[in-house]
């Protein structure tokens, strides 16, 4: 027995994809797709683990309120140290973490919380010797399989009817991400210091979910808030004055090699 899908979707949602760790915003799902974050257990799941009740029944074990979602250095902090870190007081991040960041459940959570139960059936592990499928036609069969690999994350292939698992739409988009950063890096006018990852951050926050694992569905509203985006640039906004524009839309895009707007 184990967490159901359904909990770990309401625990993902309320998490704000987010590590309950105080202090940090580090997320549980990437913007690239990168699984980072763990399911932990409160109390342990097993006799002899960090903070294990013994009354508690299976069920309560793995249930909403003994679970919480933390990033896998805080969680092997909050487990090798659970004097300091009382079954109380993850609770108490839990419920803080929630409140600041929680949000209504949306369809791609089912697709975090498969990962994140480790119940996909395809796994693919990225490395210097190339890929290593389980359960795919023509792939390794067997019970059990052991991957050895010097990186600390799973990259976890978009689910089909997503825009990441559409190659012309991920294009696209990632084309309109590097327009802006392009427009926004260059205005010599900002207050602040310009980070190229704050605009992936910036739709994962509008939209719930690293763009790759939004529905296809979401495909053109994640586009129209991109092109707003650029057309704020200081560049954007001198390229309308002339009558030239700032991107290319989908339409167009791809029709010659190499297109760059």
């Amino acid at each position: 027995m184990g967490p159901t899908e359904k909990t770990i979707k309401r625990l993902f949602a309320l998490s704000g994809n987010l590590c309950a760790f105080p202090g940090f915003s580090l997320p549980i799902v990437e913007s690239a797709g990168t699984i980072t974050g763990e399911i932990c257990h409160i109390h342990a799941q097993k006799a002899g683990g960090p903070r294990f009740d013994s009354s508690q029944t299976e069920e309560d074990r793995h249930g909403f309120d003994n679970l919480i979602l933390l990033c896998r250095r805080h969680h092997r902090i909050v487990d090798s140290q659970p004097e300091a870190f009382s079954a109380e007081a993850l609770e108490e991040l839990k419920k803080i973490r929630e409140k600041e960041m929680g949000r209504p459940e949306q369809a791609t959570d089912a697709f975090f919380a498969k990962i994140l139960l480790g119940d996909l059936r395809r796994v693919i592990v990225n490395n210097d010797s190339g890929n290593v499928i389980v359960d795919s036609p023509g792939a390794i069969q067997a019970h059990t399989v052991n991957v050895r690999t010097t990186r600390k994350a799973l990259h976890i292939q978009p689910a089909a009817g997503t825009i990441g698992a559409d190659q012309e739409a991920s294009r696209y988009v990632q084309y309109l991400i590097s327009r802006y950063n392009q427009f926004a890096s260059a205005d010599r006018s900002r207050a602040t210091r310009f980070s190229y990852g704050a605009i992936s951050k910036n739709v994962e926050k509008s939209f719930g979910a690293p763009w790759r694992m939004l529905a296809i569905e979401d495909f053109e509203p994640v586009c129209a808030y991109l092109q707003q985006r650029i057309g704020k640039t200081r560049i954007a906004k001198s390229n309308l004055s002339k009558g030239a524009r700032s991107f290319t839309i989908f339409a167009d895009f791809g029709k010659k090699s190499g297109d760059k707007g």
